[in-house]
């Protein structure tokens, strides 16, 4: 491996751990860098190790000190958050074989829309007669589904608010980051 590479990955890999340390401040409920993460990382990392873990390791450590810090890193629904994420990195993956402003961006908000669809599908939550709000249950069936994403639609917005301005940071620090201080031209993936 060069060492031009090298310098690639530990600056793909900072922008990553820096992002995700970002998530432990406070901030609005949602609104946090980890679909952009795993967008950044499906578009720099060519190997596909690096473009599973890294982003995984991220994560599941921002779930530990959560989960220390504040008792709100893990949750009944941390399953289907962990499958929503696996989902919007094989989208990422295969939707940035080749990278572009529109692409990227174009990702960005369908990935936002499909965490929503799978964390809030009501068929997730336990099952009720009737929709309870207070205690997060839905009925199994269209009314349930359809209270169940009602009922998210202000976490989705700073969801949606938070993936774009992340996504676009953390792809506009690296593309500057590599042009300036690595003298390259904007980059392939490594």
């Amino acid at each position: 491996m060069y060492k031009r590479d090298i310098l690639k990955g530990l600056l793909i890999g900072g922008i990553i751990v820096l992002a995700a340390l970002s998530r432990v401040i406070p901030h609005p409920w949602n609104f946090t860098p980890m679909i952009a993460i795993l967008i950044f990382s499906a578009a720099n990392f060519k190997n596909p190790y690096l473009k599973v873990a890294l982003p995984a390791l991220v994560i599941l450590l921002s779930d530990v000190i959560l989960q220390i810090n504040n008792n709100t890193g893990f949750h009944s629904g941390t399953p289907v958050v962990y499958l929503s994420y696996i989902a919007v990195a094989v989208f990422s993956f295969f939707s940035l074989k080749q990278i572009s402003i529109i692409k990227v961006l174009v990702t960005s908000i369908l990935s936002s829309l499909i965490f929503f669809a799978i964390t809030n599908f009501a068929f997730f939550y336990p099952a009720s007669p009737t929709v309870n709000l207070a205690l997060g249950t839905y009925p199994h069936n269209l009314e349930g589904i359809l209270a169940s994403y009602t009922s998210a639609l202000p976490f989705f917005r700073n969801a949606f608010f938070g993936d774009l301005l992340f996504t676009g940071i953390l792809f506009g620090t690296y593309a500057l980051t590599n042009v300036f201080l690595l003298k390259n031209k904007p980059s392939t993936s490594i």
